[in-house]
């Protein structure tokens, strides 16, 4: 009698012992089903985590509403739309403010076609430079480093109390606001002043 009381407690903690195993398996399993769909989410972008271009970045923000005007009257709409990379010094809408009023409505005239794309290549940089690469460019350059425009005009490139400014040929400093604002196609830095070509 007591053997087979025995025998049934030692099933007993058989079966308790396979169900609890096997259910810490089926946890186990639920677990690593649910990392690997994590690492493939992160892996493989989709539709709703790709960046934007540069062109919708801008067209978005309404901080950009002068500068939109401009972009989207050029050529650069489409430039900025494609797969080749740009950094842009994007001034804000009070730079624009600080230029002679009208300058906006005159420079989207189809004449003055020359004298925009002056002013906009002035704020682009071929290939993407993050706010480091600017640093460390300023720190090797022994405080200051020019950088050349897409137009071919140099920019100086400096820092004061952490922040970098940049300097035009005509002398016009202005400090970058935002950095690094990530592109598909590039960065954006937004600046505080309109770099202008040499007069």
């Amino acid at each position: 009698m007591k053997i087979k009381s025995l025998f049934n407690v030692f099933l007993l903690i058989l079966i308790i012992t396979f169900v609890s195993c096997e259910g810490l398996v089926v946890k186990k399993e639920s677990k690593s089903l649910n990392n690997d769909k994590l690492i493939a989410q992160a892996d493989i972008p989709t539709a709703e985590t790709n960046t934007s271009t540069i062109n919708e970045l801008i067209s978005y923000d309404i901080a950009f509403e002068e500068l939109n005007k401009i972009v989207q009257s050029s050529e650069y709409a489409t430039k900025f739309s494609g797969t080749k990379s740009y950094t842009i010094f994007a001034p804000l809408n009070g730079a624009f403010k600080k230029l002679p009023k009208g300058i906006i409505e005159k420079l989207v005239e189809e004449k003055n076609e020359e004298k925009l794309s002056a002013i906009i290549n002035c704020h682009i940089i071929p290939g993407a430079i993050n706010e480091q690469d600017i640093i460390k460019a300023i720190n090797e350059g022994g405080g200051s480093v020019k950088l050349r425009t897409l137009g071919g005009t140099r920019l100086i490139a400096s820092r004061k109390r952490g922040k970098i400014y940049l300097i035009d040929k005509n002398g016009n400093a202005g400090r970058l606001m935002k950095t690094d604002i990530e592109a598909s196609n590039g960065i954006i830095h937004t600046l505080e002043t309109v770099m202008l070509p040499k007069k």
